[in-house]
């Protein structure tokens, strides 16, 4: 008779009474079957908040989004098609950021001088 530990719901084989993972007494008969689970349950409505083919301005808004605690997403971005001149061979990769639905509007409002960036003006420039 096949048994299995209730632990970690590995089978074993006629002649073991103990799981020789967790140390505990094996159940008769094989592990119940494993919940499916499919990716719609675990899928995040993802939305982008930033999109650059500028390599500086992506990495300003990796920064800061890690260091606002916001999870993303990059997409588009290939660092090591890019190499270290930031530019793959046929130009600039397009980066994509999206984060969760309801991290959106805080994302963009971190990065909107990224988004809608401001000039510096000649007092700006010589100060």
């Amino acid at each position: 008779m096949a048994m299995h530990c209730p632990q970690c719901l590995t089978e074993y084989r006629d002649g073991f009474t103990e799981c020789a993972d967790c140390r505990v007494p094996l159940a008769p008969g094989p592990p119940p079957p494993a919940p499916e689970e499919t990716a719609e349950e675990h899928a995040a409505e993802l939305i982008t908040v930033f999109e650059t083919s500028d390599p500086f301005a992506a990495n300003l808004a990796k920064a800061t989004l890690e260091d606002n605690g916001i999870e993303y997403a990059m997409g588009g971005d290939d660092s090591e098609e890019r190499g270290l001149s930031g530019l793959s061979p046929v130009g600039a990769m397009p980066s994509r950021f999206q984060v969760e639905a309801h991290l959106a509007e805080s994302a963009r409002e971190l990065l909107d001088p990224l988004i809608h960036p401001q000039a510096i003006t000649e007092e700006e420039a010589d100060s």
